[in-house]
């Protein structure tokens, strides 16, 4: 008789972990708890294809899918894509009339005082923006149907553009959105069902038109970013063995599912900067202080939020770009496009200007010598020596004679040195943040004297993707962090 595993007892069983991995725009970040209240963390580089960095990141961590009993997940994928406007083409239906909607807005300015200072412009320009004749009144009756020839010659278009998502915003549908879903299926017809497409009176029905074809807008344009991203986020997974539901989280503060976030797209807006507005103000408290700013410094933007008396400030109604407002629960924060792979550059006039534009994660930073040429922030302090040769904990190696080289774009026009040159990138730098803290608090009426600073990345926003999701199977060990 074969003796082989004789006296053996049962395999002892791994303990189930969870897992929460943060996507930055150079970055990614790892933490993982297990039920006996072991962490761990890990640092690797983010990839072009985001989902790539997140295998990596759980490869770093020794994760085995199978054992991982809840994966929460927040990216800056969609905050990015606003800032850099990086968008595929997308296109706009609208009623006849109000094609200029989104250029109009409120009529107000950034600054009332300066005549001259032009807004940002709309994120679907002009000439991707097609009105169609349809009314209906404010008590939802139709006062003119839906032209369906115009409809159909405009779907024909948009087919021979290469369109990946349209909104559809027509005027009073917040009461009524038959036109709207008749718009849609016309669309779907043409040009076919794996088309995104948003229509108003779903995405944010409200009266305000200006209000809603903006969030609708924004949410069309992420549209092509997130339905590819969380699909193949839920697939590689559940290929490497995961069970349960991805949770991404959204900017509210919450977590909802990838099918969810095909549709609202626009909620992930927030995702990684909404956990680092959570995660100031708990380490904030931590040391005693009520009062806080959270500086949130990656590799694209910088994320200020500000908590007063415990309580961070929730809103309806933020941006990314100014003029452009994103209209669903949102913990309240700042970003603007500073951080290490913010390019530094010269305008038309030959001023020193830092981002939003990022080198980001590929080609990166000019110092990663993989094909980067422009300066960067990272660049300016790897000449400085504020920085070591490595990052991510040898991960990734940094070329000092790269960052040299391409920081004469600025050096040489401006005739300083490769120092100054630097020291003038990270100036520039410092001065958007600090402009960034004074809209958050000076121009709030509060004093910044009175908070304390709080500066942190990624892998502190994982604590919170853990948090998040507490109340779905609770551990003893795994102390909640209060929101």
């Amino acid at each position: 008789m074969s003796m082989d595993g004789a006296g053996a007892g049962p395999a002892p069983q791994r303990a189930r972990t969870r897992l929460a991995i943060d996507v930055g725009g150079t970055f990614t970040d790892v933490f993982v708890l297990d039920e006996n209240g072991n962490q761990t963390v890990a640092k690797v580089p983010s990839t072009k294809n985001p989902i790539d960095a997140i295998m990596n990141g759980a490869e770093a961590a020794n994760i085995d899918w199978a054992d991982v009993e809840l994966f929460t997940h927040g990216t800056t994928v969609a905050t990015n894509a606003l800032i850099t406007r990086n968008f595929k083409p997308v296109a706009m239906v609208t009623t006849e009339g109000f094609r200029d909607v989104l250029e109009i807005g409120r009529g107000t300015r950034e600054d009332p005082w300066d005549a001259y200072k032009e807004g940002t412009p709309p994120y679907v320009r002009r000439r991707d923006r097609f009105a169609v004749k349809e009314r209906i009144n404010f008590r939802g009756e139709v006062l003119e149907p839906l032209d369906e020839d115009r409809a159909r010659e405009i779907a024909r278009i948009l087919k021979k553009r290469e369109v990946h998502a349209v909104a559809v915003c027509f005027i009073n549908a917040y009461v009524n959105g038959a036109h709207e879903l008749r718009m849609a299926e016309i669309l779907a017809e043409v040009l076919g069902p794996d088309i995104a497409i948003s229509t108003s009176h779903e995405t944010h029905p409200e009266i305000f038109e200006d209000d809603r074809f903006s969030t609708t807008v924004a949410n069309t344009i992420l549209a092509p970013i997130i339905r590819p991203y969380a699909r193949d986020i839920a697939r590689r997974t559940s290929e490497a063995g995961y069970e349960a539901d991805v949770l991404l989280l959204h900017s509210g503060g919450g977590v909802m599912t990838p099918a969810t976030a095909e549709k609202y797209a626009a909620r992930l807006a927030a995702s990684g900067i909404a956990a680092g507005a959570i995660a100031s103000k708990y380490f904030a408290e931590l040391c005693g202080y009520q009062n806080s700013i959270g500086l949130d410094m990656g590799g694209t933007s910088a994320d200020i939020s500000l908590a007063e008396a415990g309580n961070i400030r929730m809103t309806d109604k933020w941006e990314v770009d100014w003029g452009h407002p994103i209209c669903f629960p949102s913990i309240e924060v700042l970003t603007i496009g500073a951080g290490g792979g913010s390019i530094s550059w010269l305008d038309k006039a030959g001023s020193l200007r830092n981002g939003p534009q990022s080198a980001g994660s590929v080609p990166g930073p000019a110092c990663y010598a993989a094909g980067g040429t422009e300066p960067t922030n990272t660049d300016a302090n790897i000449i400085l020596g504020r920085v070591g040769t490595t990052l991510a904990g040898g991960k990734k190696s940094l070329n000092r004679d790269a960052a040299l080289t391409a920081m004469h774009k600025i050096a040489d026009p401006l005739k300083l040195d490769l120092v100054e040159a630097s020291l003038a990138t990270l100036r520039v730098a410092n001065a958007n943040m600090a402009d960034a803290v004074r809209l958050i608090s000076i121009a709030r009426g509060h004093d910044p004297r009175d908070f304390a600073l709080v500066a942190f990345g990624g892998r502190a926003r994982c604590m919170v993707l853990i948090s998040r999701a507490n109340s779905i199977s609770p551990w003893s060990s795994c102390r909640p962090i209060p929101a």
